[in-house]
């Protein structure tokens, strides 16, 4: 499995580009306002996305969505059809979010909004159901303690039960985010927002207290959504964009 990071930052931004990333080149998880910028930097193109998932309705993570569907509608109706069907994964309500989203973005009765409900299965997120994305991918989400709704992302291989890659999301720290730790994942994506314990965000301070004890021996610990660099410690990596994580 290949994880690719886009960029690391959060709403409170230096200006990095905004945290997103991709799962094996074709699952594209978070929209942020910069989606574009950062799909350019790292050579994505948009034939090569076929499934989004938006984990919640932040700005952060969704207010790109109109301009990433906009170029999509363009380069499909340009005459680059891509044949593949297309899937749009997100919390419940994203239909009526989609819809005001997009017609606030340009107008509410552009045709990119209709194209949009055509050509992509838009689907509400349920919790510890399996979305099958090819023969070799699978997809589950968790909550997370965040307002709004707010899903961790759990990506497997096909045919097998536990997962290689988890991405906790935002989150505070809790009992499920602890239950993500020890589901024994290859790669950890980690949210490290916070500045000090019992934020809206973990802190560095609780990964390394909660998770780095907890952590397999095979695991491996990346932090993302964060302002500025900062610098690895021990099992303690931080993400940077352009980053690949085979595994």
């Amino acid at each position: 499995m290949e994880i690719r990071i886009l960029g690391t930052g959060g709403f409170s931004n230096d200006g990095s580009f905004y945290n997103c990333f991709m799962i094996d080149k074709h699952v594209l998880a978070e929209t942020p306002p910069d989606i574009l910028q950062s799909l350019k930097a790292s050579s994505i193109r948009l034939d090569d996305i076929d499934t989004i998932i938006i984990t919640h309705f932040h700005g952060d993570h969704c207010f790109g969505l109109p301009f990433l569907l906009f170029n999509m509608y363009i380069r499909q109706n340009g005459g680059r059809q891509d044949r593949r069907r297309l899937r749009l994964l997100a919390p419940p309500g994203i239909r009526e979010r989609i819809r005001t989203l997009l017609g606030l973005a340009i107008s509410p009765d552009h045709p990119y909004i209709e194209w949009t409900f055509l050509n992509f299965d838009i689907i509400e997120i349920e919790e510890g159901r399996r979305y099958e994305e090819r023969p070799d991918l699978w997809l589950e989400f968790c909550h997370s303690y965040h307002s709004p709704e707010t899903f961790s992302i759990l990506a497997g291989e096909g045919g097998k039960e536990s997962p290689i890659f988890i991405a906790t999301s935002d989150t505070r720290w809790g009992p499920a985010i602890d239950s993500l730790v020890h589901r024994g994942a290859k790669l950890l994506l980690c949210d490290s927002g916070g500045s000090k314990p019992g934020e809206v965000h973990m802190s560095p301070d609780e990964i390394r207290e909660h998770i780095v004890p907890s952590l397999a021996d095979t695991s491996r610990l990346i932090a993302t959504h964060f302002a500025g660099r900062r610098v690895s410690e021990g099992r303690l990596e931080y993400a940077q964009a352009g980053d690949l994580f085979l595994v």
